[in-house]
């Protein structure tokens, strides 16, 4: 497994580090990818070893070494940790996450009825993904058509399900994921398909796939393929394949699913759930105080006087002894979009390196152009070259928008280098 995973970290790139060990608050690390909820492994490096750590959700899986001299982290797929660390863990519905739609919160007022409402404008068949950042739980609703036909948690399903989610989107801070799938995927994920067998050659999953599908005339077969970074689908029927999305066949591991049977779907009604004028919303401390103080390192509301953190138990007054440089870093995972902005402004003035992979991972799962933007103006101020690669990338961003300001500043910024020479 080692040798495997150090070969696939030769193509793959850290969201986080590598960075020594005397740079970086280890402690302060963990609790940032605790309270996102990141699934992902670290990978502590010395000169003796090289050592990994799942963490599934923000929970760590494993102890930490004693000692590392370097340590990065790569995000990754739940089911691809426990097929290459044999983790005692079910696999997860594989859902396919490609590039959110954007629904302007703002523009609702943070109302959830009429965030609903949107949801059923837009006609979406797919899911959102919505991550409570008090709980530290993930709830997903999935839509046909912008019609609710089924949710789930760890816990939960169906209106149940519904229920705990609309009451966390009302009273935490939530991040929200509008993504679109198929209808044909969604049916078959939805009705509860049966892991049949796992592989690790492409030859010997499609042999299978193919033979399985004929003993089972009329049942769909789904072939998911695990990636590090995503999933994608291979539907087969009767020895065919009759529909494929996002597969990649050169992907590390293949799960083989048999459908029995392909679900009806109720239409569930989110409006019975919800009071009248709730909303998505910033809680404050203080109904007379226009200042709202959140926690660092879970992004709960506390008070001013707090000095922990009454939700996780992060020690606020360690807070406040970090350099500048690490508030700022921690600023980048601020729940409120405008202090997101001015933090991704500062750490351009500030030339600020180690923000740089942050602002990739932000740049690749952002959908809000506004912020986008911000990281493109915030990259083009700095001097390093992985802001220009960074840069590069974004020149070939999905929103025009976004793609011509990182096109105009990447000319500029060669330009300029040009003229220097």
């Amino acid at each position: 497994m080692k040798k495997e995973l150090l070969d696939l970290l030769k193509k793959a790139k850290p969201v986080f580090g590598p960075i020594h060990r005397e740079a970086v608050n280890l402690s302060w690390i963990l609790e940032i990818h605790s309270s996102s909820l990141q699934t992902g492994f670290y990978v502590f490096q010395s000169l003796e070893q090289t050592r990994f750590l799942p963490m599934v959700n923000g929970a760590l899986w494993g102890d930490l070494p004693e000692y590392f001299e370097m340590l990065s982290f790569y995000k990754s797929t739940r089911n691809f940790l426990i097929h290459h660390f044999q983790m005692p863990l079910s696999p997860e519905i594989p859902l396919c996450k490609k590039e959110p739609i954007w629904i302007n919160l703002e523009s609702l007022s943070f109302n959830i009825k009429e965030f609903f409402r949107k949801l059923e404008e837009f006609s979406t068949t797919g899911f959102v993904e919505i991550e409570d950042r008090v709980k530290r739980e993930k709830g997903y609703i999935f839509l046909q058509n912008g019609l609710i036909v089924d949710a789930r948690t760890e816990q939960q399903k169906g209106t149940e399900a519904l229920k705990q989610i609309i009451e966390n989107l009302s009273e935490n801070m939530c991040l929200i994921n509008l993504y679109q799938l198929e209808d044909i995927v969604l049916s078959f994920l939805l009705s509860d398909p049966k892991m049949v067998s796992v592989f690790w050659k492409l030859e010997d999953a499609q042999e299978f796939c193919q033979e399985l599908s004929k003993r089972h005339m009329g049942h769909p077969l789904l072939l998911v393929s695990v990636s590090m970074q995503d999933y994608g689908y291979r539907v087969f029927m009767d020895g065919y394949v009759i529909y494929q999305s996002a597969f990649d066949e050169e992907a590390d591991v293949f799960e083989a699913y048999l459908v029995n049977q392909i679900k009806r779907f109720d239409i569930l009604n989110p409006y019975d759930y919800i009071e009248e004028g709730s909303k998505i919303k910033v809680l404050k401390t203080n109904d007379n105080s226009s200042i709202i103080y959140f926690c660092p390192a879970c992004w709960s509301v506390i008070s001013e006087k707090d000095e922990i953190c009454p939700n996780c138990g992060y020690d606020l007054r360690e807070f406040h002894k970090m350099p500048y440089e690490y508030k700022l870093l921690m600023g980048l995972e601020h729940p409120v979009l405008e202090m997101r902005m001015n933090v991704i402004h500062t750490v351009g003035i500030k030339d600020l390196a180690s923000a740089i992979p942050q602002l990739e991972y932000m740049a690749n799962k952002e959908s809000n152009p506004i912020l986008l933007m911000a990281i493109v103006d915030a990259l083009g101020k700095m001097s390093h070259v992985e802001a220009l690669e960074l840069l590069r990338k974004l020149s070939h961003h999905p929103y025009p928008i976004v793609r011509s300001r990182a096109k105009y500043i990447l000319e500029r910024k060669i330009a300029s280098k040009k003229s220097s020479v």
